[in-house]
């Protein structure tokens, strides 16, 4: 692994991803994780740490090889726009998939389409960990409506410019969840703002992160 100076990309993991990997003690159970939407992999560094074998898939190469770089060989690395098609081989199985940065800019029958895929690859007693952005973020409305609760942004300070988002209730989310993976068990529900200075502006982000574990049947 490499030391942080050397990391290109994100750096740093999302918070509630670390603390689950350590409140939920897979840092002691190590293996085999799925990310959709990897980015540069920071979210999968910790779990290679602790010997946990990481698949990341991603829609940008450039993201994708920043990954390769950072986690430094380890891995299994795989382009591919969810919107459109799920890449993953139908015999792989997880024993956890993170989804904490990419239902957002996946329309919702797109996003369907991924728990139903996920559900697939999960192993009995398996993970699920996601997160949505929610109506009270910034975002919401700054742009042409597409979908129910999805908009086409048209702000720039974000860096989101001409992007899909789909913003969801929670209880919205937990219903899709509960429909195309099944009950989740011992399963946390958690409500997330927080400020962000961005062009000049402060952006409140507004989320709902969920995590448990699917059924044995």
């Amino acid at each position: 692994m490499r030391s942080a100076a050397e990391l290109r990309g994100l750096r740093y993991p999302d918070v509630y991803v670390v603390r689950m990997l350590f409140k939920e003690g897979l840092h002691r159970k190590p293996g085999r994780v799925l990310e959709l939407g990897c980015g540069s992999g920071n979210n999968l560094m910790p779990f290679a740490d602790f010997g946990w074998d990481v698949t990341g898939v991603d829609v940008s190469a450039k993201a994708l090889a920043d990954a390769r770089h950072n986690l430094a060989g380890v891995g299994i690395f795989i382009e591919c726009d969810l919107a459109g098609h799920f890449a993953v081989p139908k015999d792989a199985t997880f024993d956890l998939v993170l989804l904490p940065n990419i239902i957002y800019y996946l329309p919702r029958p797109s996003f369907i389409r991924v728990l139903q895929e996920c559900r697939r690859r999960l192993l009995p007693g398996g993970m699920l960990f996601l997160s949505a952005r929610v109506r009270e973020d910034w975002r919401y409305g700054r742009g042409t409506q597409e979908e129910p609760g999805g908009y086409r942004l048209d702000c720039h300070e974000t860096g989101e410019f001409g992007l899909l988002n789909v913003f969801y209730s929670a209880d919205e989310l937990s219903e899709l969840v509960g429909m195309h993976i099944g009950v989740l068990h011992q399963a946390q529900r958690l409500f997330v703002t927080y400020d962000n200075p961005q062009s000049g502006i402060v952006v409140r982000n507004a989320e709902v992160i969920i995590w448990g574990k699917v059924g044995n049947a």
